[in-house]
């Protein structure tokens, strides 16, 4: 076994709320992590997988458990079999939901949904011998796995990340926290917002641990020589408000007008497809942008090869939700590729204005195309915090480092429970 993590016995149980999920490759390395660690992981997922992911997740998800519907036959034999099966355990669940639905009614939904989908998830665990249980994001994977918890009898805790935080989407979130034996959180932005905006039930829960990269496979790439082609800016997200791709677009005319040659790349998928498509034709930015759809990891190296700037747009939503620290981030400054980004959220615990990237004002377009124009021809700049860039990832958040203290967590709560 690799690290230093103790070696346990039983199953440490993961519930996700779609795996394998082409926007969350962080929690595919951090699984991929801990099991070499040697912590047995039995997969839960609330959702079918995405088909564009990166081709490591394919053992995983070959071993993952999919929650079927909830008014399917074998989720309702599921409930039949664990009340019986698991009378103790199924009836503290039950009456968290009772209880929970009574007191805040528009949590009814949810709770009777998660209950069902924890019976049917403790009915596909019997006999491996599940020793504790962690969910990623607070909101239904937390409500699912808490009461999966209270049916095997067993300890719970969960990872928070940005949407969960920001927004209404997760519900009870005090009594997760005070049901969890621990809370990861992967920004100070993130768990200085929890501690503020629930003081009384983090208690000296929560843990400030960071996603990360394999920063030995994410080497800086030999980048082309020199030619006369255009540079390439690349940005890479859903295509979703918070990742602030109008900005973008209009940065990008900013330039077109100032008479700077470039081309953009944009990679993901999302509901705002056809608006950018349509508001980059009416920018009459036809020629040199190009929407390339969601990619699998792979096929990303090459475009990142050639790209001369990483640019990413983050704003925060109409209804609140933003960016913790994208990974992209994280694989832009590993690979040697210079960022421009925005000020939000934690965004500038790995941006460092003028050291390890640029940061604009979010929003602004104007600002944005300023700072984009000045990575792209300023080379002592660019020098600097490609070198600089690089340094604060390899030394932050590499993933091999940050899933050891995860790991830590997982190996003192389980060997508590013999």
């Amino acid at each position: 076994m690799a690290g230093g993590s103790g070696r346990v016995s039983g199953r440490l149980v993961y519930v996700v709320g779609r795996f394998p999920s082409v926007s969350e490759t962080f929690i595919l390395r951090e699984m991929e992590e801990l099991e070499r660690r040697g912590l047995h992981l039995s997969i839960l997922s609330l959702e079918p997988g995405d088909e564009v992911v990166h081709e490591r997740a394919a053992a995983l998800a070959d071993r993952t458990v999919y929650r079927p519907s909830p008014l399917s036959l074998g989720s309702l034999l599921a409930v039949v079999w664990t009340s019986v099966m698991r009378p103790f355990g199924y009836a503290s669940a039950l009456l968290f939901v009772l209880s929970g639905s009574v007191r805040w009614p528009r949590t009814a939904g949810e709770l009777v949904r998660s209950l069902v989908a924890a019976a049917f998830f403790a009915c596909a665990l019997r006999g491996s011998r599940p020793r504790h249980v962690h969910a990623h994001f607070a909101s239904m994977p937390a409500t699912v796995g808490l009461l999966l918890a209270h049916i095997l009898e067993t300890t719970f805790s969960f990872s928070a990340h940005a949407r969960d935080l920001f927004t209404d989407e997760a519900l009870l979130i005090d009594r997760k926290l005070r049901g969890a034996e621990f809370v990861a959180v992967c920004t100070r932005y993130g768990l200085e917002h929890l501690r503020r905006q629930h003081p009384v039930s983090v208690g000296g829960r929560l843990n400030l641990i960071h996603h990360g990269v394999d920063v030995v496979e994410l080497m800086p790439l030999p980048h082309p020589e020199p030619s006369d082609e255009a540079p390439l800016i690349l940005s890479i997200g859903r295509l979703v408000e918070k990742k602030g791709f109008p900005i973008l677009l209009r940065a990008a005319a900013i330039l077109r007008q100032r008479g700077v040659d470039f081309d953009l790349r944009i990679v993901g998928s999302g509901p705002e497809s056809d608006d950018l498509r349509r508001l980059a034709s009416g920018l009459a930015l036809g020629e040199c942008v190009r929407f390339d759809g969601a990619m699998a990891y792979e096929r990303l190296m090459p475009i990142f090869q050639r790209a001369s700037l990483f640019v990413l747009a983050s704003v925060v939503g109409g209804d609140g939700d933003r960016d913790g620290l994208p990974n992209v981030l994280l694989e832009a400054l590993a690979l040697g590729v210079p960022v421009v980004s925005t000020r939000v959220s934690a965004i500038p615990e790995l941006i460092e204005h003028e050291e390890t990237g640029l940061l604009a004002r979010p929003g602004d377009a104007q600002d944005l195309a300023e700072q984009m124009e000045r990575m792209l021809f300023d080379e002592e700049l660019r020098a600097k915090v490609i070198e600089q860039g690089r340094m604060a990832v390899v030394t932050r958040f590499d993933v091999k480092e940050n899933v050891a203290q995860l790991a830590d967590l997982f190996t003192a709560v389980m060997s508590r429970r013999r």
